[in-house]
């Protein structure tokens, strides 16, 4: 134990602690930074700057995202797709290519 008082040590693990919580919040996983929406009613909807192409649209720019999100179809005939980055992390461990 590299404390042996407690208090001493308990202050080590609360920075330990901080500063590992702060390099792993820094650590930004590129899949969730990409939003996948969908649209089937209109395949080709343009929204600002960014269009639906063929019913989805792929973006990671958080402007384009808000901007979709505040859209008045958003939730009638717009809607997000969810990433399951718990099945898509082992693939990516393993280095699955195929």
């Amino acid at each position: 134990m590299p404390y042996a008082d407690v208090e001493k040590r308990r202050k080590f693990q609360r920075r330990y602690k901080k500063a590992w919580r702060r390099r792993q919040a820094a650590k930004v996983n590129p899949l969730r930074a990409v939003k996948i929406y969908v649209c089937p009613r209109f395949p080709f909807l343009r929204v600002g700057r960014a269009q639906f192409d063929g019913g989805f649209l792929i973006t990671d720019r958080f402007e384009v995202q808000v901007e979709v999100e505040q859209h008045p179809e958003f939730g009638k005939f717009i809607f997000p797709i969810a990433l399951d980055l718990d099945l898509v992390s082992p693939l990516i461990a393993n280095g699955a290519d195929e």
